[in-house]
This record gives structure tokens, C-alpha cells and sequence, in this order.
């Protein structure tokens, strides 16, 4: 039998997949707390029990897609199997679904909540707390693969990749185009601005192909 506190988790973690449901599809401004509650099967009583307020409700969604987003993308660049052009092209094309299948109304939330325009920075705090520890994983994957010069430093990489991010995390950027560029922006994540490439077969290094080898 679940003990209470059991229950009271297990109750919160629906209200917040019905908040999460319906702020991506429709939007921060168009969805209400009774509509969240209706959704959740709850009353509006038992939602205020675990959220204070319709902000509180849609800035742990966001928290949620952060601390899950990293998880995610870990799995990938743990996984053995897969080489690095396929870790950061996973990625990519994540983002891209992500971004897509969020309205443009909570995109531009989400936004200003990790800019802290609601008077609240533990968005972005919690996304900086996971930052470090996930890019030195994910060029310490590109070393590994001989695809990253070594006289590059991680400090040059991670400063690089927050670069990336921070353009695409602005709402006056049109996802739909990036979704179209993502081949030349994928071309110019591993070879730059000049047009020949390394020596690569689908996407791999003849190191990697070694281990392959093995």
C-alpha cells in the first residue's frame, strides 16, 4: 500500500504532466489553473496544495525540461555505440523537436524564465549547475573521437557551445529555419568555415573506425 507521502508525490507528478501537456500545446497566457486542475482530474483546491500560483505551476515545467533534457542527451553521449557526429546530431534534431512541438507563447516563457524576468533565477541556475559537467562529457566524446583539435581548449568549446545555445534560445529566432539549416549548421559544428573536410566515412574518423574495427 503506498504511504501518504507516496500519494502526495504520485498526485503532484500528474497535476505537473497535465500542466506540462497543456502549457506546450497551447501556450502560458492561454492556459488557466482550472483547466491545468480539469486535465489533472484534481480541483483547484488539491492543485494550490502543491502549486502556489499559475506561474509556480508553469516555471517547474520548465525546471522539469531542463533536469530531463540533460538527462537525456546524457544517455546518448554515454552510449558506446554511438559515434560523436552522431551524439551531437542527435542533439541538434532534439532541439529542433523540442522547440517545435512547444507553442510560441511558452517558448517566450520559458525564455524569460531563464533570463530571470520574473524576479526568479533558479532556472537558469539550474541549468548552469548541469552545464559544465554535460559539455566537458560531450568534448571529452569528441577528443575520444579525434574530432576535436587538441590545441582547443574546453574552456574555447564550452564558451563556443554556449554561443549555439543562447542564440536558439532567444524567441526572435525562427525555429522553422533552423530546422531547414540543420545540415550547414551540423557542417559547420565539425568543419568550420573552410570547405574541406576530414577524413571521414558516414560520419566517422578513421580512429573511430579503428575501434569499430576491434
Amino acid at each position: 500500500m503506498a504511504t501518504n507521502q507516496e500519494r502526495k508525490d504520485q498526485q503532484r507528478r500528474k497535476i505537473l504532466a497535465a500542466a506540462t501537456k497543456l502549457f506546450l500545446r497551447d501556450g502560458y497566457k492561454p492556459t488557466h489553473v482550472k483547466g491545468v486542475a480539469d486535465e489533472a482530474n484534481v480541483s483547484q483546491v488539491t492543485l494550490y496544495k502543491y502549486f502556489d500560483s499559475k506561474y509556480d505551476l508553469a516555471h517547474q515545467v520548465v525546471l522539469d525540461l531542463i533536469v530531463g533534457g540533460y538527462a537525456q542527451y546524457r544517455t546518448v553521449v554515454d552510449d558506446p555505440k554511438k559515434s560523436f557526429r552522431e551524439v551531437v546530431q542527435f542533439m541538434m534534431k532534439t532541439k529542433v523537436k523540442v522547440s517545435a512541438g512547444m507553442s510560441q507563447d511558452f517558448y517566450n516563457f520559458t525564455v524569460a524564465d531563464m533570463q530571470g524576468k520574473f524576479g526568479n533565477g533558479e532556472a537558469k541556475a539550474t541549468y548552469d549547475a548541469g552545464k559544465q559537467s554535460f559539455w566537458d562529457a560531450v568534448i571529452q566524446r569528441g577528443r575520444d573521437a579525434g574530432m576535436i583539435n587538441p590545441d582547443i581548449s574546453n574552456a574555447a568549446l564550452t564558451m563556443y557551445l554556449d554561443m549555439y545555445v543562447d542564440y536558439f534560445s532567444s524567441p526572435d529566432h525562427d525555429i522553422p529555419e533552423y530546422r531547414q539549416l540543420i545540415d550547414q549548421l551540423m557542417h559547420l559544428f565539425f568543419y568550420g568555415f573552410v570547405g574541406l573536410a576530414p577524413d571521414t566515412v558516414e560520419g566517422k574518423t578513421s580512429k573511430e573506425r579503428k575501434h569499430d574495427g576491434k
